[in-house]
């Protein structure tokens, strides 16, 4: 254990200093190694390596570029459309037309901040126009962000499908109800905060006309459909279905809506590759972390602490999800799934929890962290867009924190939450 205390002792003293994250666990993942253990530096190089040689992991490059090419196409518009014709007639209605759009929109990215500057970018000037709080406009926007991660396809489900040796599909599946309880819960709160401050109704739309919205973004929707689809009646790996997504947006912004032009593709590739690089040098470096904690039996000891405060699973699993929520507010969610998995992973199966069940507690949960200070990307985002600090809105955040809390508590202790789906469609 001495070398996991050397290690977070490093990881912290940089995030202090405000290192990234990639460089804080590689740095660390190397410190800890040097003053520790008499092993060769050389090995975090080859740790790097071998996390990123798993042909899944290609899955996150692809499906950040679907969603990229959605952004760029015009169809995160139309999916707002589609959430006004829904739920806009509604008294506090950009509200719950920011949270639908969230959840329609996380079956097409897998990423919470991509959904927080692509519908953060329309809504928070769109509420804050139509006399809605700033607060509660980016608390509304940076929460419901994170559905991203847990409705199907989703980029740390991958991750983590990777760490677990688990099924990406059952992942994938195990994710829906809890991202469509988490929506239902922040449209709960919104109408609560919009009956005590008097949010106005947005405007109404006609039947015909949300008729022609809803079919002209159902094939944008299709894309959901593609991936599980596919996935689940084993035409092709999740890679594929990845790549497979990845033609079907392009195709579909190119010819479609007409939006999306060939002469983008170029910069749209240099940003991915950007954004690709920074996620897969925060998996390459938390690879060599966890490959180093497990090699000083850090998981074990662990596994052994906790069982000695305790044999209740109930209060074990309470631990565990206190742990993860603390980890979530200064560890990014990529990183943070890589690091805990060997080590949490183990404790979970031996108290009866299925390793998809533990997978979507450990997705819900970090994607909490999303919105909470002080390393919350969503909460960075949405701060941005509308042109606020960060304590200028925290307070409105504590309302949707304590309803998402509910629903992983929920999920924890009613596993057929998670699995019932995950069981029936792949048994």
């Amino acid at each position: 254990m001495t070398v996991a205390a050397i290690v977070f002792a490093i990881m912290i003293g940089l995030m202090v200093f405000n290192v990234p994250i990639a460089l804080c666990t590689g740095l660390a993942a190397l410190g800890g190694i040097l003053i520790g253990t008499d092993l060769p530096l050389m090995i975090v190089v080859q740790r790097m390596f071998t996390g990123l040689d798993s042909f899944t992991l290609i899955a996150v490059p692809l499906f950040i570029l679907t969603g990229r090419f959605m952004a760029v196409g015009g169809i995160t518009r139309d999916l707002i459309n589609m959430s006004r014709v829904l739920v806009g007639f509604m008294k506090g209605g950009l509200a719950y037309i920011n949270i639908v759009a969230s959840m329609l929109f996380a079956g097409i990215t897998g990423s919470a901040a991509s959904d927080s500057a692509s519908i953060g970018a329309i809504l928070i000037p769109a509420m804050e126009e139509k006399g809605y709080d700033k607060d509660f406009s980016v608390a509304v926007t940076a929460t419901s962000s994170t559905i991203g991660v847990m409705i199907p396809p989703s980029i740390p489900m991958v991750v983590y499908g990777v760490a677990a040796n688990a099924s990406i599909g059952k992942l994938f599946l195990g994710g829906i109800i809890p991202g469509i309880l988490v929506g239902l819960v922040l449209i709960a709160v919104s109408a609560v905060i919009t009956k005590k401050k008097g949010y106005p109704r947005d405007k109404k739309i006609a039947w015909s006309e949300g008729i022609i919205i809803i079919l002209k973004g159902i094939p944008a929707l299709l894309t959901i459909v593609i991936i599980l689809g596919g996935i689940i009646s084993g035409w092709f790996t999740p890679t594929e279905a990845a790549g497979i997504a990845a033609m079907y947006s392009f195709l579909l912004g190119t010819f479609y809506y007409r939006e999306l032009k060939l002469t983008e593709i170029p910069k749209l590739v240099g940003e991915i590759a950007i954004t690709t690089g920074q996620v897969t040098l925060m998996i390459a470096t938390a690879s060599a972390l966890a490959w180093l904690f497990a090699q000083q039996n850090v998981p074990a000891a662990i596994g052994g602490f906790l069982t000695g405060l305790t044999t209740n699973t109930f209060l074990l699993l309470l631990i565990i999800n206190l742990w993860l929520l603390f980890v979530g507010t200064w560890l990014d969610l990529s990183p943070a799934v890589i690091i805990f998995t060997p080590i949490l992973l183990p404790i979970a199966v031996a108290l009866g929890v299925d390793p998809v069940h533990f997978g979507v507690i450990m997705t819900v949960n970090l994607a909490i962290g999303l919105f909470t200070p002080p390393v919350g990307v969503c909460l960075f985002i949405c701060c941005g867009i509308a042109k606020c600090s960060i304590t200028s809105v925290v307070k409105a955040f504590i309302p949707f924190f304590l309803a998402m809390v509910a629903v992983l508590l929920l999920i924890t202790y009613v596993p057929q939450l998670v699995m019932f789906l995950p069981n029936l469609m792949m048994p």
